[in-house]
């Protein structure tokens, strides 16, 4: 029997993931919330690509009070970071069978940052870090914008901390993502894996403020100079492998460029920089290594989102001031559009 894939958090990742391993028949079910749950319960999830629209009927439930767990099912978590722990304490102990709860069920983690699949440890055993690179878009509830096909994404794929000496489990969820659409590999590192996707990462909030070209390089320079000096002081690992690449296209009526942290200020939804930049200041003041840049772009969107401010509220000029303190928000208060497109790979999200 196949395993029944639970994807927890119908974003654009998750959303796409369910549509997609549905699509290529694997057993699936979808756990949304709020708007987004009663869109995919009328009319499916709808996955906007460059040369068509699919309407995909993926059964979705709006918790684990609505699901019956069974022993074959592996439980993906595609909330943000920042969502992770609330969710982790939900679902492990919802009983399986008998004997067994949801704790013992295989977790794939595709979170972005180095936090989840600790937390994740303090309750399932077997945990597989899922790093993943994609172009999806998630603003309209029930729909995902997807310009990449015929591969959707690409997937870095290992079990936390570290493999044991066959992973027999790890190579069926890999087969599944490659027959949905993904393009993958397994690693034996996962964490390296997700330490590089971190530094790029570590951009995303640039997008969510005004300011040229120029600031936005001259800042991103700024924010991985200092996590590459953090993580050698905790003895962390990145790996040197390339991150891939994707083919994107444009999507009629989509545009493109805005990464998960602009489309999170843009639908009002919480803020995923506590656990980009902030791990890296987390990491900072643990080693004593000073991290100004990444605390005031940390400061700076965690008061906004708090304000429930929009995109363009402040300027790059408010992260790359050296006059002030780290603990400088900023009396800026520009409403617009972002002036300079960002430049990290559209299918990093």
């Amino acid at each position: 029997m196949s395993s029944r894939y639970v994807i927890i958090g119908a974003g654009a990742i998750g959303a796409l993931l369910a549509a997609q391993l549905h699509l290529a028949g694997k057993p699936v079910v979808l756990v949304a919330r709020g708007r987004n749950l009663e869109a995919i319960r009328a009319h499916g999830v709808r996955v906007r690509r460059p040369s068509n629209t699919e309407q995909v009927r993926v059964p979705v439930v709006a918790g684990p009070h609505e699901l019956q767990l069974t022993s074959d099912d592996v439980l993906v978590l595609t909330t943000k970071t920042q969502d992770a722990e609330q969710v982790l304490a939900e679902w492990a102990w919802q009983p399986v069978a008998p004997d067994r709860v949801a704790a013992d069920l295989p977790l794939l983690t595709f979170q972005n940052g180095l936090a989840t699949e600790d937390l994740a440890l303090r309750r399932f055993a077997q945990v597989y870090g899922v790093s993943i690179g994609v172009a999806a878009s998630y603003l309209t509830p029930g729909e995902v914008v997807s310009p990449s096909y015929p591969i959707i994404g690409v997937v870095w794929l290992g079990r936390y901390p570290r493999p044991a000496a066959h992973e027999p489990h790890a190579e069926q969820y890999l087969r599944d993502l490659r027959e949905a659409g993904y393009d993958g590999s397994l690693v034996e590192d996962i964490r390296a894996y997700k330490a590089r996707k971190l530094l790029l990462n570590l951009a995303n909030g640039l997008g969510v403020l005004q300011g040229s070209d120029s600031e936005r390089d001259q800042a991103r320079e700024k924010l991985v100079q200092e996590a590459r000096a953090v993580f050698r002081a905790a003895g962390i690992e990145v790996t040197q492998a390339a991150p891939g690449h994707l083919s994107v296209e444009p999507v009629p009526g989509h545009e493109p460029g805005h990464l998960s942290t602009w489309q999170s200020f843009a639908r009002g939804a919480s803020s995923e920089v506590d656990y980009l930049n902030g791990e890296i200041v987390l990491l900072g003041r643990r080693h004593r290594v000073p991290t100004p840049v990444n605390e005031r772009l940390q400061r700076l969107l965690g008061a906004q989102a708090a304000a429930g401010l929009p995109p363009g509220t402040h300027h790059v000029a408010d992260v790359l001031t050296n006059d002030r303190s780290p603990n400088y928000v900023g009396p800026r208060n520009r409403v617009g559009r972002s002036e300079g497109r960002t430049h990290e790979p559209a299918h990093h999200r």
